[in-house]
C-alpha cells in the first residue's frame, strides 16, 4: 500500500511525462504537417474535385503572406491532432490510480466511444458532406459564373464543419449518459422528438454559410438520425421507461387510427 506522499509523487511524475510527451507530439505533428504540407493540402482539397478556380482547380490567395500563413495554420492543426490522443492517454493514466476499477472501465469505455464518434463525424464531413455540397454549389451556375475560392475561406469551412459535425456525432453518447444517470430519461427525451427537426435546422443554419440550404440539410439530417440513435441507446439502458418501437410517431398514428376506425379492419 503506497503512502499519500508516494502516490502524490507518482502522480507528479505522470503529469510531467504527460506534458512532455504532449508537447513533443505537438511539435512532431506540426513539423510533419509543415514538411508535407503540399500532400496534406492536396488531400484536404480533394473533395472539391478541382472546381475551386479556373487555375487548375486550385484555390487562390489574395495577399503575399496568405500561402505561408495558411501553411502555418495547417501545421498548428496537425500538431493538435497528434498531441490530443497523447494528452487523453496521459490524463487517463494520471487518473487510474485514484479511481475504482469499475469506474475506470466505465471512463475508458466512454472515452473510446467519444473519440470514435467524433472521428466518425469528421469522416462523414470529408467523405459525404463536402463532396456532395461542393459539387452542387460549384457547378450549379457553371454556365454563368466561374468560381474563384480563397484558400483561407475553404480551410475555415472545412475545419468548422469537421469540428461541429464531430461534436454533433457525440449526441447519442450524451443522451445515453443522461438516461443512464436519470437526468433526462428516455421517456422525457422521446417527448422532445417533435422539436428536434426545427432545432436541428436552426443549428445547422447557424454553422453553415450556404444560402441554398444544401449544407444545412446535410448537417440537419444527421442530427435527426443521431437523436434517434440516442433515443435507442437511452431505451436500451433503461428498457422499463418505455418501448422505442411502440413510441415511434408512425406507430402511434396507426394505433390512433385503429382505435377510431375499428370497423374498417
Amino acid at each position: 500500500m503506497l503512502s499519500a506522499y508516494e502516490r502524490g509523487y507518482r502522480f507528479g511524475q505522470r503529469a510531467r511525462n504527460t506534458v512532455l510527451l504532449t508537447v513533443a507530439a505537438w511539435f512532431i505533428g506540426a513539423g510533419a504537417t509543415f514538411w508535407w504540407h503540399e500532400e496534406v493540402f492536396a488531400y484536404l482539397l480533394a473533395p472539391a474535385e478541382e472546381k475551386l478556380s479556373p487555375f487548375a482547380g486550385q484555390p487562390i490567395i489574395t495577399a503575399v503572406q496568405d500561402g505561408f500563413g495558411a501553411t502555418l495554420s495547417l501545421a498548428v492543426k496537425g500538431g493538435q491532432i497528434l498531441s490530443t490522443p497523447v494528452l487523453i492517454v496521459g490524463f487517463l493514466s494520471m487518473l487510474k490510480p485514484f479511481i475504482p476499477t469499475r469506474f475506470w472501465r466505465f471512463l475508458l469505455t466512454y472515452t473510446v466511444l467519444t473519440v470514435g464518434m467524433f472521428v466518425s463525424g469528421v469522416v462523414f464531413v470529408y467523405v459525404v458532406m463536402l463532396p456532395v455540397a461542393l459539387h452542387f454549389l460549384l457547378t450549379f451556375a457553371a454556365d454563368i459564373v466561374e468560381p474563384v475560392i480563397i484558400l483561407d475561406e475553404y480551410m475555415e469551412l472545412l475545419t468548422q464543419l469537421m469540428l461541429y459535425v464531430g461534436l454533433i456525432f457525440l449526441l447519442p453518447i450524451v443522451m445515453e449518459l443522461l438516461a443512464r444517470f436519470k437526468i433526462v430519461s428516455y421517456r422525457r427525451a422521446s417527448r422532445l422528438r417533435k422539436w428536434v427537426p426545427w432545432v436541428g435546422l436552426i443549428f445547422a443554419a447557424l454553422i453553415t454559410p450556404s444560402l441554398d440550404g444544401t449544407l444545412t440539410m446535410l448537417v440537419a439530417a444527421p442530427i435527426l438520425l443521431l437523436y434517434e440513435a440516442g433515443l435507442i441507446a437511452g431505451w436500451l439502458t433503461h428498457p422499463e421507461d418505455g418501448n422505442y418501437f411502440a413510441d415511434l410517431p408512425m406507430v402511434q398514428r396507426v394505433r390512433r387510427w385503429i382505435r377510431k376506425n375499428p370497423n374498417n379492419l
